[in-house]
């Protein structure tokens, strides 16, 4: 995986963990099923971001060593 590649799937973790804010905020307290939309998309877009930054961190690694 290229840096460019990681970085956008970063911002669409970051706008998946946005969207489910939003939905939590908005719906969550009307409706049961947008309240777990909620946690779901807010607890994928956290994992997806540590694991990406993770991701991020040992290419960076790597990248230091091969130089």
């Amino acid at each position: 995986m290229t840096r460019r590649r990681i970085l956008y799937w970063l911002s669409a973790m970051v706008a998946l963990l946005l969207v489910g804010t939003i939905i939590g905020l908005i719906w969550a307290d009307t409706s049961d099923v947008a309240g777990m939309i909620a946690v779901v998309t807010n607890i994928a877009g956290g994992v997806g971001i540590v694991v990406l930054l993770i991701s991020l961190g040992v290419m960076t690694r790597r990248q230091r060593r091969a130089a």
